[in-house]
């Protein structure tokens, strides 16, 4: 073997590492890539979901709802001027 074609060897060989090693990034970078998407995916639907619940929370909280429910559930009536007592320091 003669110096030209062990040259020839050695820079094919560093060609293939180097491909390979490009090809090995790439699928390292599409990996990432697929990790990030599905992250993004998983951040809307809690977005969303978020803002439903805020949705609902200020339903369930409107100060209508609220006595309502303690008048019918609860039998709870605003007491008259003659049910208060004031305290006075």
């Amino acid at each position: 073997m003669n110096k030209m074609s062990f040259t020839f060897v050695v820079i094919a060989a560093l060609c293939f590492c180097s491909a390979m090693a490009l090809l090995y990034s790439k699928y390292l970078s599409l990996q990432a890539y697929i990790q990030v998407s599905e992250s993004q995916k998983t951040i809307d639907a809690l977005d969303v979901q978020w803002s439903q619940l805020q949705i609902e929370e200020s339903t369930f909280s409107e100060y209508g709802r609220v006595e309502r429910a303690a008048r019918d559930r609860l039998d709870m009536a605003f007491p008259a001027l003659d049910g208060t007592v004031m305290i006075v320091r």
